[in-house]
């Protein structure tokens, strides 16, 4: 069987990706996030305006708003508060499911401020017992467009490339409980 990094090869190589890009665990958070689908991650490595319109929404700079990836050297500000990242780090664990104290208060608090973080417990299952691998596999098919192959992010409800409406799995398992979590929480789809 393949692993992640051989099948992106592939995608790439079919012009599914507009990044030439091996993923790899600097792409996945502790917590369960897939960085990739991250709608900053994804204005950092492609979309200048997107990168734009995040900073100017966040009231920061531009080179302040970009983002490599949980673990890479360069995070917004927000993600630099992460306390689950070092712990993590302090405790010898790739991910916080692999913890004693798992799920501690920080990820529950975390996983219910987000709408693209729904399935952190199912993530963090899945890492747990099926690897790293299989999990940025799955990952990468699921926030992938059926249509483009192009990665979106939870809340791009179309596809950034080719327009889509089936932007990717996780907006059509999730969109109206998306659309809902957004409007609770004071804010609109663009």
């Amino acid at each position: 069987m393949p692993k992640f990094s051989d099948i992106s090869l592939i995608l790439k190589s079919k012009g599914l990706f507009s990044l030439n890009m091996q993923y790899n665990k600097t792409h996945a958070a502790v917590c369960g996030l897939f960085c990739p689908a991250c709608t900053v991650f994804i204005a950092t490595q492609e979309d200048p305006k997107r990168l734009e319109v995040l900073a100017k929404q966040f009231g920061i700079t531009i080179d302040e708003m970009k983002c490599y990836g949980c673990r890479s050297e360069k995070r917004i500000p927000y993600c630099d508060t992460c306390k689950m990242y070092p712990c993590a780090q302090e405790k010898g664990v790739d991910f916080c499911g692999e913890c004693d104290n798992y799920p501690c208060e920080e990820i529950k608090n975390f996983q219910a401020a987000g709408a693209h973080r729904f399935e952190l417990w199912e993530d963090q299952n899945y890492l747990k017992n099926e690897g790293f691998d299989k999990w940025m596999e799955k990952k990468i098919a699921y926030y992938s467009c059926s249509d483009c192959g192009i990665i979106n992010s939870a809340y791009d409800f179309k596809c950034r490339s080719c327009g889509s409406k089936s932007s990717n799995q996780y907006v059509l398992k999730h969109g109206k409980n998306i659309i809902k979590f957004l409007a609770k929480h004071g804010t609109k789809l663009k």
